[in-house]
């Protein structure tokens, strides 16, 4: 006899959509962006050296730049702009510190 009783209301919750509340996670973290990478890498259309160290050293490193002569730079820790990637094709690290 119960179970009579309480048939009507689910029917019509079920038909009006209502339902219990649910417990919802929270929203997902959004990525964390990308570090850049170390060494040479390009970001819309800009050319970067990336030195990534932790004992503060400063390194030279040689630009190969287009219809040019290539360069050599010092460069400090961390990202260091070098130019467009329209005037620069790659850099890397010559092997001496500065």
């Amino acid at each position: 006899m119960g179970t009579r009783r309480f048939l009507p209301l689910a029917l019509t919750a079920l038909l009006l959509g209502v339902t219990a509340p649910v417990a919802t996670a929270a929203p997902a973290a959004a990525p964390a962006p990308a570090a850049d990478p170390c060494g040479y890498f390009t970001k819309n259309f800009l050319a970067f050296y990336n030195h990534c160290t932790t004992d503060g050293s400063h390194i030279q490193i040689k630009i190969d730049r287009i219809n040019e002569w290539d360069t050599k730079h010092c460069v400090r820790p961390g990202v260091t702009q070098l130019g467009t990637t329209s005037q620069i094709r790659n850099a890397w690290y010559t092997g001496k510190l500065c």
